[in-house]
């Protein structure tokens, strides 16, 4: 999950890096709630992925008397749905949010994420091959040194797991994202060796540009400014933002949350091929690229099944089932 930069956004995620159900990739456009029918025969597989029912209203003005309140029946249906997936996805969603909010083991792997980039910017820093060019590391933002998992964990005890592109928005300009563990002491240090930080987030940015700042600044983190802090505009796609930093800079690690966060090409590949993907580049975890766990969003749910944002609660438990048991 086009017809301009506001009115789109891609379904994943990535603070992601959508773990939830919901679109989890943090544009910021106006959310079309498309309702289901009841729950289809087809369960999705890696090769055969669920293809979403669609039920749409008929209007004919001039033939039926009834025709307003057929749409009113139509809208509260629609909202009715709506709200089953919500609370759906919050349940779903609970024990692995629950996992990145009190887990030692969550903070122990940012600890670890962090100690591995460190060990690549100090060897980069001292080898005279990389001299070349200026050093840098390229990060995503939310999930990656930023949490907010205190703000999603609100919305699921409130029964809304689905974290889309309205509910980022509000979420980003509340300006309470807080640092992970072990964040600030590394971004400061890294800055401190001299190594230019690019913070490359899929946050909206005609909207979310200068509150992402000031959230930033306030936390502590160094390098953020416009010229650092690079989120989306015309393309989700991280890619042209990577090789536009790569233009100037000798790279020495990608961090982040989700696959996309990585130049490896995952996006908008299914289950399989993602995963193929990234057994392609197995050599490349813990040296240049460095993935901090996410079960809470992430691309990997879009990926579950086509479509699988806009099925019904039915029929993404259905997804979920047969997955869970193969």
């Amino acid at each position: 999950m086009k017809s301009s930069s506001l009115a789109w956004y891609v379904a994943v995620a990535c603070i992601g890096g959508s773990l939830c159900m919901g679109p989890v990739v943090q544009a910021d456009s106006p959310t079309k709630v498309k309702t289901n029918s009841p729950v289809s025969a087809a369960v999705v597989t890696q090769a055969q992925p669920v293809q979403p029912v669609t039920v749409t209203a008929v209007k004919n003005d001039g033939v039926s008397a009834t025709t307003n309140n057929t749409v009113t029946n139509n809208d509260v249906a629609a909202q009715e749905a709506l709200k089953q997936k919500q609370q759906y996805q919050a349940e779903t969603e609970t024990m692995g949010l629950l996992w990145m909010r009190t887990s030692a083991e969550y903070r122990a792997l940012a600890y670890q994420g962090y100690n591995v980039a460190m060990n690549a910017v100090k060897m980069a820093v001292t080898d005279p091959s990389h001299q070349r060019k200026p050093l840098a590391i390229v990060l995503d933002a939310d999930e990656t040194v930023v949490d907010n998992t205190k703000l999603m964990g609100e919305s699921i005890v409130n029964g809304n797991g689905r974290f889309d592109a309205p509910w980022w928005r509000q979420a980003v300009h509340q300006g309470k994202s807080q640092a992970m563990p072990g964040a600030v002491e590394f971004l400061n240090e890294v800055h401190k060796q001299g190594v230019e930080i690019f913070y490359v987030s899929n946050r909206y940015a005609p909207v979310n540009l200068d509150v992402t700042i000031q959230n930033f600044k306030e936390l502590g983190f160094p390098s953020v400014d416009k010229d650092h802090v690079l989120l989306f505009e015309k393309d989700s796609d991280k890619q042209p933002r990577f090789d536009m930093i790569a233009k100037k800079y000798y790279v020495i690690v990608y961090m982040g949350d989700n696959a996309g966060d990585f130049l490896i090409g995952t996006k908008g590949k299914t289950l399989a091929e993602r995963n193929a993907i990234i057994d392609n580049h197995k050599e490349d975890f813990g040296t240049t690229f460095v993935v901090f766990p996410n079960p809470a969003y992430g691309s990997w749910v879009s990926a579950l099944a086509k479509g699988y944002q806009n099925l019904s609660s039915e029929e993404q438990k259905q997804v979920n089932n047969q997955y869970l048991q193969q």
